[in-house]
């Protein structure tokens, strides 16, 4: 399997850097009597599909119901490690960093349930002008993915080749609640898993939402 450098890679480097040198930025750890949330637990049921994950940011959605599709239920939990305080254009803003470990019971409809564990990081973009409305989160980060068997769908995109049970992990989040109940969210969820080739045809790709309790 050959990992090369992604253009999401460089966009998210970018993203980093262009913020950081136009506007002050520093990381805190979380002290214990600062009052936040320091864990959050998360349930969920995503649905394989047949798109790249280029399709799926374009809102061409195609639940896959051939032998490589199938459901993914989920246990997340998310630990809080800190914020950052970003000072961009004349305002501070907070974005959090989080640790998710999750666990996944993979049911591809051609054979049996397998389990899947995936470890992150996340950055959670907290701060909406319409949080009073509808609380909003917005998360995305990197990481790795083990699956007890290699997916149909990743066999399938790849003839021939073969296929490692380690692949990268790239999670997109949103999870959406009421003012008056917080900690009490929806979360609607893309997950991508791949060799490398992140935006191309290869790839494992998965549309789900569930239920996220902070605490």
């Amino acid at each position: 399997m050959s990992f090369r450098t992604s253009a999401l890679g460089a966009l998210l480097l970018s993203a980093l850097i262009i913020p950081a040198s136009a506007a002050s930025l520093c990381f805190n750890p979380h002290q214990e009597s600062d009052g936040r949330r320091k864990w959050a637990f998360e349930l969920g049921v995503a649905f394989l599909t047949s798109n790249s994950i280029g399709e799926l940011a374009g809102g061409n959605v195609n639940i896959s119901d051939g032998p490589a599709g199938g459901e993914i239920y989920s246990l997340t939990a998310f630990r809080r490690l800190g914020q950052f305080e970003l000072e961009l254009w004349g305002r501070t803003y907070h974005p959090q960093l989080e640790l998710p470990l999750t666990l996944e019971i993979v049911d591809e409809n051609a054979r049996s349930p397998f389990w899947d564990l995936n470890a992150s990081v996340l950055i959670r973009w907290e701060e909406f002008p319409w949080n009073h409305i509808v609380k909003t989160t917005i998360a995305t980060g990197l990481g790795l993915s083990y699956s007890e068997n290699v997916y149909l769908m990743d066999i399938e995109r790849h003839p021939g080749s073969d296929r490692s049970h380690l692949l990268f992990n790239w999670p997109i989040q949103l999870t959406l609640a009421l003012p008056s109940y917080p900690d009490h969210q929806l979360s609607l969820f893309v997950s991508h898993q791949s060799g490398g080739k992140i935006f191309s045809n290869g790839g494992v790709n998965s549309l789900g939402f569930g239920y996220r309790y902070d605490f």
